[in-house]
């Protein structure tokens, strides 16, 4: 086996059988005290993001409410166990929240699901004291322009779906980065910026475009055009992208002597010391608006207010899990020239369903035709998922995305940007 087989062999060391594929969600969001201004990550002197992590890490302990863990900036992120039906993960989505909202209420403190912080600059926020986003801070500094934003200001919706096969992990792979233009219209949710409305700029979606031109942006932009070869060229990929850590030998992240993931796999991987958390490690450190772990993560989806969270993942579950919909996709985007799909991918940046789409469609074609597949999926499943995605659908379709809902409602109360979102 070589470098290449290893790396893939673990990417596909999880597989289940088709009617045992699940989903699994992480919620990020941002926490304020009571005069509204964002926790600190790092106080020495009082209550921070990082108690209030603990504090919910041991409130979850022994209950299959899934788990915590605490984002750069101090977002608190959870993590749901996975299910293979939507009902259910509702229920463990009511469980995460009623027992956030009651260790948030004890402090005086406010949560805001959504994909910016609408107030703060990053050199306002206090970074996680940890090695790991230190060494990520100072590699965003060298290689993107907007590092510092994406660590610090923003939170999204991301979904896990498990992999039946390599065949499988390549088409989804394949067809969800094709949808990333209509996921990332669907689903914006990012309205301010320092203070002020941003208009129709998507603004999370762009911040991610300008984080790291080496590991973020679509699987596209990195060369995966074909669905058939898509895993092969994935790991080919991930070899050229430079290293922002490594682990020592107690697992933890230090900083690392090599250039690239591929210069320290291949060593490590020659000398017979290469291990699973290495390569686990590695995957951890590609940000594409889809990547692959041991699972598929859909990442290019701003956190959306509580109501609207599971929107998403019914959205890309009536795909997923249905397999007529798969093949329609997969025949409709393999059509698709490269350039086309470059371009719709930067009409993402702006929030305009007018705007021309591939194969002579408009952008709200386009958006149309994928969401009606969508909930035919969902209902052919017979589970009533498609409860989540249908209203947000609708509401959507008549007033835009929530980013454009929320400055135009905004604009017309009059208020201060802190007391709109905050009464």
């Amino acid at each position: 086996m070589n470098l290449n087989k290893y790396i893939k062999s673990h990417i596909l060391s999880k597989l289940v059988k088709d009617k045992e594929r699940k989903v699994g969600i992480e919620v990020e969001c941002f926490v304020y005290t009571k005069n509204h201004k964002r926790l600190s990550v790092n106080s020495l002197n009082e209550y921070d993001s990082t108690n209030l992590f603990k504090e919910l890490e041991i409130a979850a302990n022994g209950d299959d409410i899934g788990s915590f863990s605490l984002e750069p900036g101090g977002q608190i992120e959870w993590s749901s166990p996975p299910f293979s039906n939507l009902n259910d993960l509702n229920d463990s989505l009511q469980k995460y929240k009623y027992l956030l909202d009651q260790t948030l209420n004890k402090h005086d403190l406010i949560n805001l699901y959504i994909g910016v912080d609408p107030f703060n600059s990053p050199e306002s926020i206090d970074l996680i004291n940890q090695e790991k986003y230190e060494l990520m801070n100072a590699s965003m500094e060298k290689n993107g322009t907007l590092g510092k934003w994406m660590m610090r200001n923003t939170s999204s919706v991301q979904l896990n779906y498990d992999i039946i096969n390599e065949r499988d992990a390549c088409e989804l792979a394949f067809i969800i980065d094709c949808l990333h233009p209509i996921s990332a219209y669907l689903f914006s949710n990012s309205p301010y910026q320092l203070g002020q409305p941003v208009d129709n700029k998507n603004l999370r979606n762009y911040i991610w475009e300008n984080t790291d031109n080496s590991r973020c942006k679509s699987l596209l932009d990195h060369g995966m055009v074909y669905p058939n070869t898509l895993l092969d060229d994935y790991v080919n990929y991930i070899k050229t992208v430079p290293l922002i850590f490594e682990l020592d030998n107690n697992l933890n992240p230090k900083k690392t002597k090599y250039q690239t993931v591929g210069d320290q796999l291949s060593d490590k991987y020659i000398s017979a010391e290469l291990r699973k958390e290495d390569v686990e490690a590695a995957l951890h450190q590609i940000f594409t608006n889809v990547r692959f772990k041991s699972l598929i993560e859909v990442r290019d989806i701003d956190c959306l207010p509580f109501k609207h969270i599971l929107a998403p993942v019914a959205f890309f579950s009536g795909i997923v899990f249905d397999k007529k919909n798969r093949e329609k996709m997969l025949d409709e985007f393999s059509k698709w020239d490269v350039n086309e799909r470059k371009l719709w991918n930067k009409s993402s940046l702006t929030l305009d369903l007018n705007q021309d789409g591939p194969n002579g469609k408009s952008y709200y074609d386009w958006v149309i035709w994928a969401s009606e597949l969508s909930i035919s999926g969902l209902r052919r499943r017979g589970l009533n998922e498609e409860i989540y995605f249908i209203k947000h659908l609708s509401s959507v379709i008549d007033n835009g995305p929530l980013t454009l809902q929320s400055q135009n409602l905004f604009l017309k109360s009059k208020e201060s940007l802190q007391k709109f979102i905050f009464s």
